[in-house]
């Protein structure tokens, strides 16, 4: 008699989700395996949300799993479906349908949500976050009948959105003393800043906000040093929370994100948790190298395997307007250590090692031509030697 074939259910359709069930399928070709996404469209590119606020790509070019790739691999995918309870003593999970699916393993790859500050007229029509693909339509189309716009946060995300809605008229307030504080130091904002300014982008840094005005819909912005913002359009990206609350109600051990360990479990014995809900070694990634890595590392654990996850470099690649940026590993932002700048025209670089000589950081601005070189030394923590005819040789700041 043939044993039953295992259920392993997925909670989250996005990058770690859809990871860890190619990586579960490779290993384990007769179990079930059932992805859940609360959005209804199934994997898409979340990075490029930008590029649909700006009217550069269609949203259907996001997507990069077709239907036929689930279907080949036999992976059941419900798109448009939230997962609302979970229940660890009977292992099972109920759908917003009503329905309880049993399971034998749970990834939970619920992923991160919006942080919206305790911010008066916050609620207000025109206020808005970007974090799916329906936000990105909804605030695209506020747009069009927009005229001057705030963005509340000068992050990866901000900067990028506010780039996107440049025709506007957009002014950037930024609490920190620059912009991407979390990837660039003082020397290479200030690059980025410039390039923005000349495209006609204003920013508020240091700044405050006290509150957003108007009789039902924004109308203005104010900030702590007592200047009034006319917007009639407000992005708030001030970043994300891990999405924890499914796990946390289930009694799962929950810090910053869902405590994992490197296999990826939980507290809880056949539940894993990976990507940006997930907590790994006090650490909360929230970057796409990292979601994949812990999803891949996920599958291969639900499939019996005994993987180990070891961590990941942080590091970021944008383009602002025509200027690309990169930044990894430990930047040095407060200049603790001694540095390897270079500087010129719209051009940053800056290598930051250790006192034996590895490469732990580094900022690119302008030229990237470096970028696989420099994030293979800083992964691998080597000495790194510049390329024949790449950037290098120290100029003055």
């Amino acid at each position: 008699m043939t044993a039953m074939a295992r259920t392993c259910v997925i909670v989250g359709a996005g990058v770690a989700g859809v990871e860890a069930a190619a990586a579960l399928r490779s290993r384990d070709g007769d179990c079930r395996v059932r992805i859940v996404g609360a959005e209804p469209t199934p994997f898409y590119a979340r990075i490029r949300l930008p590029e649909v606020l700006a009217g550069r790509t269609d949203p259907s070019r996001l997507v990069l799993r077709t239907p036929d790739w689930y279907r080949e691999r036999r992976l059941d995918l419900d798109t448009g479906v939230r997962v609302e309870a979970l229940d660890p003593a009977q292992a099972r999970v109920r759908l917003s349908s009503g329905e309880w699916v049993a399971y034998d393993a749970l990834l939970l790859a619920t992923g991160a949500t919006p942080f919206v500050p305790p911010i008066p007229g916050v609620d207000l029509e025109g206020v808005f976050t970007l974090r799916s693909l329906e936000d990105a339509l909804r605030l695209r189309e506020r747009a069009h009948a927009s005229s001057r716009a705030v963005v509340i946060g000068g992050g990866l995300l901000g900067i990028e959105a506010a780039a996107a809605l440049r025709p506007l008229g957009v002014v950037v307030v930024e609490a920190a003393p620059w912009l991407l504080p979390r990837q660039l130091d003082r020397g290479g904002a200030a690059v980025v800043q410039r390039a923005l300014e000349a495209r006609g982008l204003e920013f508020r840094l240091e700044a405050k906000v006290l509150g957003i005005t108007g009789p039902g819909r924004v109308q203005a912005v104010s900030l702590a040093s007592g200047e009034e913002l006319p917007a009639d359009l407000v992005l708030v990206a001030a970043g994300v929370r891990p999405e924890t609350s499914l796990a946390r109600d289930a009694g799962l051990d929950v810090g910053r994100g869902i405590r994992v360990d490197d296999r990826m479990a939980t507290s809880t014995p056949g539940v894993y948790a990976a990507g940006d809900c997930a907590e790994h070694g006090g650490r909360v990634y929230g970057i796409w190298p990292a979601a994949e890595a812990q999803g891949r590392t996920a599958g291969a654990a639900m499939a019996g395997e005994d993987p180990r996850y070891q961590g990941t470099v942080p590091s970021n690649t944008l383009k602002v307007t025509d200027l690309p940026v990169f930044s990894a590993g430990d930047v040095d932002p407060a200049g603790a250590v001694e540095s390897e700048v270079t500087t010129g025209e719209g051009r940053y670089r800056k290598l930051v090692r250790d006192r034996e000589g590895r490469l732990v950081g580094a900022i690119l601005i302008g030229d990237l031509r470096e970028r696989r070189a420099v994030l293979d030394a800083v992964t691998a923590g080597a000495p790194f030697a510049a390329a024949p005819g790449s950037a290098s040789g120290k100029e003055g700041p």
